[in-house]
């Protein structure tokens, strides 16, 4: 008889924004967004990735933090190998008082002496998923 699916965890509550919430809002922008009040942070079991999830006082998505890692194999013998990670994505993005989103994506690729990192900001109508 096959085990029926466990229940993915509930999300960490936090009755406060996350510290690290305007970590990238250059301080220009910073009353042109809705602070989040309170966060959900979710974290996958089997898969290097993370979200976390701010609200406003009235309930509302203000924030949100996505942040995941792409691993591959490298070895120095071509005998032992051990996984590395190759890229890490990171989008951050704030709800703007007019109800747009302003994004940032970075995207740091290893592998490459030094290691390569792509960001920008961008606007968008919708939260990023």
């Amino acid at each position: 008889m096959a085990r029926p699916l466990a229940a993915p965890p509930p999300p960490c509550c936090a009755p406060q924004p996350p510290q690290d919430w305007s970590l990238l809002l250059p301080d220009t922008l910073r009353p042109l967004v809705v602070p989040p009040q309170r966060c959900e942070h979710h974290a996958d079991d089997e898969l290097p990735a993370e979200r976390t999830l701010g609200y406003a006082a009235d309930g509302s998505p203000s924030f949100c933090a996505s942040r995941h890692r792409l691993a591959a194999p490298a070895s120095d013998d071509d005998e032992e190998f051990v996984e590395t990670t190759s890229v890490t994505e990171c989008t951050t993005a704030w709800r703007l008082r007019d109800g747009r989103w302003l994004v940032h994506e970075s995207v740091l690729h290893y592998g490459r002496c030094p290691p390569e990192e792509s960001a920008r900001f961008y606007l968008s109508e919708t939260m990023p998923r």
